[in-house]
């Protein structure tokens, strides 16, 4: 008997519910009996839930690995259940799978379970059946995508079938329609954004739920990249987002329904996270040892203080070494010494100011006349704009290629700079939410009595501290923020 392998694809989630796989592969296996070849297990390749109208063949993970096993173990014979399993584009079979395989294997045979003879993807009749494939495809996806429209377009706030994100149960509602209710994975969400409030890295929180033996949304493990989906995910303050594609108008069409459902978590959450994404690319990681990263400078040279990393072994056992370091005048101190000395000051610094009554009004007043500083600019840049858009007419009037593509080139420019300034404006407009809500300060309240992590220190030095000045001969300087935002304008 011959060996041959065999490729089964099942296109989405509605097919597990179908015995897709279960039917291929025995009509695979009935085809290898008839034809006396042998297909075992480890041949068999599935592709789950892949689109091949979507996903070219060179995009197809297992398509891709069968054909280089196949050249591997040189064995020239592959069964596919029909050809709509091969391909739904049209072409990209032949070219990425067909073509290639047939160079590296001259005695490529390719078989389909209802035919006994092998395929000829360059065969006129082969072609107009993947022609055929792909014109069904398309048309099931234009009425797909012209059906979702609609209903979006009439402004439901019922979610029209899609994968439930964690945390959440779909509840049917009507027919064809459902809702998210949370469910008891919403705790563990929460959970989630209230570690990433706190600076906790993607790796970290994914450490953190392992520990505590949380299985992931698939049953296993956390990643970091799971957890950067959830935390990337609107659907958790309640706003229900929906991006149609493969539009023949205008190619894409977002719609956006506020309020569609139950939230797990507070809006201002995404703020604070955006907030200290902000603060930690400008004065660098929350996850580091050195809490005053960037926020210590030296007195003789007005310079940051760098890093620096040592370790050494006695008797067996490690000692790690880190210092704040002047690379100009050579000044060296232990981060022990400054963490020790000034984190208690800072700390209690911070229980005072946030304790006073006029905390409240004070910062107010600092992120209205931030947001007065961004309007001004906003305008100056849409006035800019519609100057430059005057003279790229001119010079298309002028037909003077050279100095269009260069005032296009300014407009872009301006254009990006302004949609900076928009952003700012949100989130100026949030963050003055959050303080008059008395939900920003009092989460310092919250922990400040407690035992703190190198993390929330950081995240504490970053927001009230201005810096750190230190010297071998004059007493330290430590400033203390007068406008705790005011590296959001930046």
């Amino acid at each position: 008997m011959k060996l041959a392998f065999a490729y089964i694809r099942r296109s989405s989630y509605k097919q597990q519910k179908n015995n897709s796989v279960e039917i291929q592969k025995q009509h695979i296996q009935e085809f290898a009996k008839r034809n006396n070849l042998f297909v075992p297990v480890e041949l068999i390749f599935i592709e789950d839930v892949t689109s091949a109208y979507s996903k070219r063949a060179a995009q197809r993970k297992q398509l891709m690995k069968m054909a280089e096993k196949m050249v591997e173990m040189n064995i020239p014979t592959v069964i596919f259940h029909d050809i709509s399993r091969m391909d739904r584009t049209g072409y990209s079979f032949t070219i990425d799978f067909y073509r290639p395989m047939l160079e590296k294997l001259p005695e490529l045979e390719v078989y389909t379970t209802d035919s006994n003879k092998p395929l000829d993807p360059e065969d006129t009749s082969i072609k107009m059946n993947f022609l055929l494939f792909q014109h069904e495809s398309e048309v099931k996806s234009e009425r797909a995508v012209g059906n979702l429209t609609t209903f979006l377009e009439n402004n439901e706030t019922f979610r029209p079938g899609s994968k439930t994100p964690y945390g959440y149960n779909q509840i049917k509602k009507q027919k064809h329609q459902q809702q998210l209710e949370p469910n008891e994975n919403a705790d563990i969400v929460s959970f989630i954004f209230f570690l990433s409030t706190w600076g906790k890295s993607l790796q970290k929180i994914a450490t953190i739920l392992n520990e505590a033996e949380i299985p992931s949304p698939k049953g296993g493990i956390w990643r970091s990249s799971t957890v950067e989906n959830i935390l990337k995910n609107p659907v958790y303050t309640g706003k229900l987002i929906w991006d149609v594609h493969k539009r023949k108008d205008d190619g894409q069409k977002q719609f956006i329904f506020e309020e569609s459902h139950q939230p797990i978590i507070n809006r201002f959450h995404l703020q604070l996270i955006k907030q200290n994404n902000h603060l930690q690319k400008t004065f660098g990681r929350i996850d580091t040892p050195f809490l005053f990263l960037n926020k210590v400078k030296c007195r003789h040279c007005d310079q940051p203080l760098s890093t620096q990393n040592g370790s050494t072994k006695r008797n067996g056992v490690k000692y790690d070494y880190h210092y704040y370091v002047c690379k100009s005048c050579g000044y060296k101190v232990g981060i022990k010494e400054v963490h020790n000395r000034f984190i208690p000051i800072i700390l209690n610094r911070v229980k005072e100011s946030i304790s006073t009554i006029q905390i409240k009004p004070k910062t107010l007043a600092f992120i209205n006349e931030m947001s007065i500083e961004v309007e001004q600019n906003v305008d100056a840049k849409q006035k800019l704009l519609q100057k430059l858009e005057e003279k790229l007419k001119i010079s298309r009037d002028l037909k003077d290629r050279e100095l269009e593509l260069k005032i296009s080139e300014f407009i872009q420019q301006h254009k990006n700079s302004l949609k900076e300034y928009t952003i700012c404006q949100e989130n100026l407009k949030t963050t003055y939410q959050l303080v008059e809500k008395d939900q920003f300060f009092s989460r310092f309240n919250e922990i400040l009595d407690h035992q703190l992590g190198p993390d929330e220190k950081r995240l504490i030095i970053l927001y009230f501290v201005d810096y750190l000045i230190l010297s071998t001969d004059k007493e330290p300087q430590l400033h203390f923020k007068s406008n705790i935002f005011s590296n959001l304008i930046d």
